[in-house]
């Protein structure tokens, strides 16, 4: 039935009686109109009226319980119609879940065709919707962003040096507010390795004009920046925190007992700051995500997470090691290319984006980025103990993998070997010693436990050191003036050769 033709129902039964009901008493209480009208008078003898209001009050209760029947069943149809449509939204529900489906396996496909034949297109149809979005909200956001810098510009100047630390938040304001912006800027570029690089060679420009006028350089903000400063600004987007210099080169971040970071004085760096902040946040976000799918809860906290900086022939070097799953040769082909994601869980849906962008800011500062799995190495390491009396007690311990797979098994024997790591007992300040030759990442950890007066407990453990380490090699500012990377590195070039001629021969087969 359709609900649109459905009638609501009326008492005319009723209506009409009530009516007759009311001339009849009106005549009865008005004799000269009866009569005036020559109606029969034993019309209105007893117990005629009576009659009439039984009849009157049964046709009424008739009808109100046909009323009542009429609008359940209009209820049923009503509660029918409704099961119709939620049924029908159900079953769009599900057509536009599979289409969704079929939408990814046709990204999925279209990116297979474009890794075979179209390796020489930067972006796809997802790249173009992220860039339009950005582009959009960059655009819209020219005045906001604007009145808010000039806003957060002047309240600094009110401020002046009455309150630093108001003055360092606002900073810090402007400063995520300025990242924001940049990485805006990279996401609506349609070249992002060209539009660094053109953005490079600008800040060559000022660098070179400001040494032709003598150092009396124009503009007040030399496009230079400090490689530490860049990776505190990471440290800091990553845990939520700024870390603290322990010393002159490490840097801890509070409540991370677990993150290892070296932090080397280095040359300084040319361009924009942002974009290299922007590339070692990914990394670092990466070492995160695959630190918190390790199965087991009692896997050592000991550099889970490694980061180094320093600076090796003209480049300043970032190093940064993860417990991630080894890369295979396959997924290294495919690891830097737009939408490819090694994020694949249901908790975390990876969009690609992320290494995407990090290799195309490397490619636009001239720089390389490259990575190396770590693997778990069968080794002998000699144990030697020295106690008060002159007696010495030198242990073998020999480290044996099995399979490749999990450690199974320690073997001790009483061997000699040449590698010695000596450490007096007054010098166990914390009870406990990692691998002084491998601090990034020890092998091992050794406990001592002097607690009581007599006797002292000795613990040696292995330590899982499996991993990658993700490296970013930089122009340094003094290097790329002084045209000392100009030469060709003559191995990566005949590695590239190599890899384009292999591509061209899977095209042809």
């Amino acid at each position: 039935m359709n609900p649109s033709r459905m009638k609501t129902p009326y008492p005319l039964l009723s209506i009409l009686l009530a009516f007759a009901l009311l001339s009849y008493f009106y005549l009865l209480i008005h004799p000269d109109l009866v009569q005036f009208y020559r109606i029969p008078p034993y019309i209105f003898e007893q117990p005629i009226p009576e009659a009439l209001l039984a009849a009157f009050a049964l046709v009424v209760l008739l009808e109100l319980r046909n009323v009542q029947m009429q609008r359940r069943h209009q209820q049923e149809i009503m509660q029918r119609v409704e099961e119709q449509i939620e049924e029908l939204l159900d079953n769009k529900k599900q057509l536009h879940a599979k289409a969704h489906v079929y939408a990814n396996h046709a990204e999925k496909l279209k990116l297979f065709i474009s890794d075979k034949l179209l390796e020489y297109i930067e972006y796809d149809e997802k790249f173009l919707h992220f860039k339009s979005i950005a582009s959009e909200v960059r655009h819209n956001g020219v005045i906001s962003y604007d009145k808010i810098s000039t806003l957060l510009d002047r309240q600094m100047a009110e401020i002046g040096i009455a309150d630093l630390d108001e003055v360092q938040r606002l900073q810090e304001a402007r400063d995520s507010l300025r990242y924001l912006w940049d990485l805006l800027d990279l996401s609506t570029a349609d070249n992002i390795a060209l539009h660094i690089a053109n953005q490079v060679c600008e800040a060559e420009e000022v660098i070179f004009q400001s040494e032709l006028d003598n150092g009396e350089d124009a503009n007040p903000e030399r496009p230079v920046f400090d490689s530490r400063g860049a990776l505190v600004k990471a440290l800091h987007r990553c845990f939520g925190s700024a870390p603290q210099w322990w010393d002159d080169v490490t840097l801890q971040v509070n409540d991370h007992d677990w993150v290892w970071i070296q932090a080397a004085v280095t040359d300084s760096l040319l361009g924009n700051e942002n974009h290299v902040v922007l590339a070692l946040e990914n990394l670092i976000s990466n070492a995160q995500f695959f630190t918190g799918r390790i199965k087991s809860r009692k896997v050592e906290k000991l550099a889970r997470i490694a980061i180094q900086l320093d600076e090796q022939q003209g480049y300043v070097r970032y190093r940064i090691y993860n417990r991630g799953p080894h890369i295979d040769e396959d997924t290294a082909t495919k690891l830097f290319q737009l939408g490819y994601s090694t994020r694949r869980v249901k908790e975390h849906h990876g969009k690609g984006l992320g290494l995407y962008f990090v290799n195309e800011i490397i490619k636009g500062y001239d720089g390389k980025i490259s990575f190396h799995n770590v693997d778990n190495n069968t080794d002998v390491l000699s144990l030697r103990l020295e106690t008060d009396g002159g007696e010495v007690i030198t242990e073998v311990i020999e480290l044996v993998i099995e399979d490749g797979g999990k450690l199974e098994s320690i073997e001790i024997t009483h061997q000699s070997d040449q590698k010695t790591h000596r450490r007096l007992h007054e010098d166990f300040s914390e009870g406990a010693m990692t691998d002084p030759s491998q601090p990034a990442q020890p092998r091992w950890h050794l406990e001592v436990d002097s607690k009581r007066k007599k006797t002292t407990s000795l613990s040696f453990k292995p330590l899982d050191v499996a991993g990658v380490v993700f490296e970013i090699k930089l122009p340094s500012l003094s290097a790329r003036l002084e045209g000392d990377l100009l030469n060709a590195d003559e191995e990566d070039m005949e590695r590239q050769v190599e890899m384009i001629s292999r591509r061209f021969t899977g095209l042809e087969e």
